[in-house]
């Protein structure tokens, strides 16, 4: 025998040894050399008596290299080994139902003894429940409307499911006139949503005086953050000078929530509907190319009676401004629904605007 071919051969049989195999139906067609209707170690040894004979039938050529040799013993180790794993997997998760609201996002991470198989995750309603990022064993999920979706989880022929229940969000919305904040009182008081006015105006030196510290300290208690911006707007122009005035201050922010435009001037309520409705898409859209999501916050009566709502609640979402009006009384379109302007939250001394979060899906 071929000094160098007898070195390979024991080289592969030393691996053999310390390799633990389970015997397996057979997996794939051509693995099953000895003929005994399956695949295991048996026929690793068969494969090996083979080719120490210098066989030339291709029928053992296993990785489809054109020649026959220890490379097609090692290739049929490893396909082994691998449905071994796969036979003997085993997956969990700790938590089998999720409660959360509209805008959070929540990792779900999986136990498995198996760390060669991809694991996969999808969700049965993307709209209620979407996966965003998937690494390894874990899953990074956002919710964006309200209502239930089931997460699957697989690896190999392993399935497993959690359910994921989503409820409104309450949402509080503030400027530099609602003064000093506890966020970690806002947050434990059962909000769990915020939306900050970044500023306002084409101008320069129109960021919100509190903007900036608002941002980070609701960020750090954990809450969900949005921004919008106070438009004055009354031509393309002017909506689009507001675009670049608002990303000198957003840039490099992160957001879970959108940037909204608040349409509420009387100035913009007497132009042409199709003018004020070319503002709103103007500035909605150049936010959307800067990598924001994007919507409209305004009043019910300016909305209808001075653009066309139809047409910007198919591109945008819409932030409506209805109090005391129940839910089933809203406009079909409405996703964000501003309900008081009086309400009062634990951790902010004064009077603030109220509003559940029912879809950020655009």
């Amino acid at each position: 025998m071929n000094k160098l071919f007898k070195k390979l051969l024991i080289t592969a049989t030393a691996i053999l040894s310390v390799i633990c195999y389970s015997t397996t139906a057979a997996f794939a067609a051509g693995f099953d050399v000895n003929n005994d209707d399956s695949v295991s170690v048996n026929d690793v040894t068969f494969l090996q008596s083979e080719i120490s004979e210098f066989t030339d039938n291709m029928y053992y050529d296993l990785n489809n290299d054109g020649r026959i040799d220890v490379n097609d013993v090692s290739f049929l180790q490893i396909e082994i080994s691998n449905q071994s794993v796969e036979n003997n997997t085993q997956i969990s998760i700790s938590t089998k139902e999720y409660c959360k609201n509209v805008g959070d996002t929540f990792t779900i991470s999986v136990d498995t003894n198996n760390d060669v198989n991809e694991i996969t995750f999808t969700s049965s309603d993307s709209s209620v429940a979407k996966i965003i990022s998937t690494e390894k064993s874990l899953a990074k999920v956002k919710v964006n409307k309200v209502g239930n979706a089931t997460v699957t989880i697989k690896q190999c022929n392993k399935i497993i499911t959690t359910k994921v229940k989503v409820e409104k969000a309450r949402c509080i919305d503030l400027s530099e006139w609602n003064g000093d904040i506890d966020f970690n009182k806002v947050k434990k008081s059962g909000v769990t949503c915020v939306i900050l006015r970044a500023g306002y105006g084409k101008d320069d030196n129109q960021e919100d005086n509190k903007f900036k510290e608002y941002y980070r300290q609701a960020k750090n208690a954990g809450l969900n953050v949005g921004a919008y911006w106070y438009s004055y707007a009354t031509t393309i122009d002017a909506a689009k000078a507001e675009v670049r005035n608002c990303m000198k201050t957003i840039q490099g922010e992160e957001f879970d929530l959108p940037v909204f435009l608040d349409v509420e001037e009387y100035r913009q309520a007497v132009l042409p509907r199709r003018t004020l409705t070319d503002i709103i898409s103007t500035f909605c859209d150049g936010i959307k190319s800067n990598g924001f999501e994007s919507g409209l916050y305004s009043a019910k009566s300016m909305l209808v009676d001075s653009a066309y709502p139809d047409e910007l609640s198919n591109k945008y979402l819409i932030w409506l401004a209805i109090p005391n009006t129940s839910y089933s009384d809203l406009p079909p379109y409405v996703d964000i629904h501003q309900y008081s302007w009086n309400g009062k939250v634990n951790g902010i001394p004064e009077k603030v605007d109220m509003n559940y979060i029912y879809n950020l899906n655009c």
